[in-house]
């Protein structure tokens, strides 16, 4: 089988790259090529090496409208057209692609639907949330060249159950032609490295972006009333975002400069080590299309506490391997803050629950072979027939 992955950026890091990535990896190994196209500024394809060390291309995928240049998106979408479909039709061809994944659909991944009514691959669509869903619900309109697209689908592929919902009140024809197939995670990437991060240090820790649906407000007010019975404990957060401003600014009215830490964003190495180090990891969240952090928390064997929303429930069952609370509710997370913090045979019970969880139901190998699955169906082969009939 032949897979082209089309991705809006080339990146080694990040949800989005790091589910394009591995599913890449775990198809590869059962045996199937797999090329990857990038959004880029060369009129024609141009071949280049990925960050994930799989062949691929970059070409300037034109969006049919543009609302900050309407007259420019549309002069310029018409064109190219032709010359674009010609380049994107000429590498489907030479690489015989069975399969074209988009993954994080925008507007100008409407080339795909005019190409396959040429050619014989299948469509398949993979959302991850702030794609289709920026504020954890549905828009109310989308662009007409997405809307298209959408509509053009195969299949359509979501990271839980509560996106994939979601996703089909906007595109109930897709209800018969899609699935949730969770992310996951590389539980040896957590796994304790020198001895000294085995330790256990006095701090809480948050990796999320900082934009309003991450709710790391609501977290730092429930550290509030955390911390003057727990004046040991840090709240450490890790990332970056258009709310970190007010967020520092917050921490500052509330008289917890000394105890708040804003670590900005780190590298891998630097996340697994916190991960590592803390005493429990909160993601407090308006709203979440899967929580990839959680599970990375998990695989590091530490508890949870995280807010029911989106996705969470489909890794988290309440009081078994983490704790769930309402989400807006400071009082309610400072409760489960306190209860996990004080209580270190429930932390230990709820770790060890969590990683038995991920090991199980959340590795690589799980989610990659669920799509191969999804595109064998969708060629009307199984993966056995497939090989038979290509060796």
């Amino acid at each position: 089988m032949n897979v082209l992955i089309v991705v809006p950026w080339d990146q080694e890091f990040g949800g989005v790259a790091s589910v394009v990535g591995n599913i890449a990896i775990q198809l590869q190994k059962r045996g199937h090529q797999v090329w990857f196209l990038h959004p880029g500024e060369s009129h024609s394809l141009l071949a280049k090496h990925t960050k994930w060390n799989f062949p691929g291309y970059e070409l300037n995928l034109r969006n049919l409208y543009i609302p900050e240049w309407p007259v420019k998106s549309v002069l310029g979408f018409s064109a190219y057209f032709c010359h674009t479909l010609y380049q994107l039709y000429t590498m489907l061809v030479r690489h015989d692609i069975d399969i074209v994944n988009i993954h994080y659909p925008i507007g100008s991944g409407i080339y795909f639907t005019f190409l396959r009514r040429l050619l014989r691959f299948k469509l398949v669509l993979s959302v991850h949330g702030a794609d289709l869903l920026p504020k954890g619900i549905p828009e109310d309109h989308y662009p007409k060249s997405l809307q298209i697209l959408m509509n053009s689908a195969d299949w359509l592929v979501a990271p839980s159950r509560s996106t994939l919902d979601a996703v089909l009140t906007k595109f109930p024809g897709l209800q018969t032609k899609a699935s949730a197939i969770h992310n996951a995670v590389d539980i040896a990437e957590f796994e304790p490295g020198e001895p000294e991060e085995l330790q256990r240090g006095q701090y809480i820790l948050c990796v999320a972006l900082h934009q309003p649906r991450k709710a790391i407000d609501v977290l730092i007010r429930a550290f509030k009333r955390f911390s003057p019975t727990h004046p040991e404990a840090e709240l450490q957060l890790v990332g970056d975002g258009p709310l970190r401003g007010q967020l520092e600014e917050l921490v500052q009215q509330l008289g917890l400069t000394e105890y708040v830490k804003f670590l900005g964003l780190l590298d891998r190495t630097g996340v697994r080590k916190l991960l590592r180090q803390c005493s429990f990891f909160v993601l407090p969240s308006r709203a979440e299309p899967f929580g990839i952090a959680i599970l990375e928390a998990l695989a590091s064997k530490k508890p949870v506490v995280a807010s029911a929303v989106g996705g969470i429930p489909e890794i988290i069952e309440d009081g078994k391997n983490g704790i769930l609370v309402e989400p807006e509710n400071a009082q309610a997370l400072c409760d489960a803050m306190t209860t996990v913090w004080d209580d270190h045979e429930l932390a230990e019970r709820l770790a060890c629950a969590g990683y038995a969880t991920v090991k199980q139901q959340f590795q690589w190998e799980t989610a990659g072979a669920r799509y191969e699955a999804t595109f064998m169906k969708l060629l009307g082969q199984t993966h056995r027939s497939y090989v038979a009939s290509n060796s």
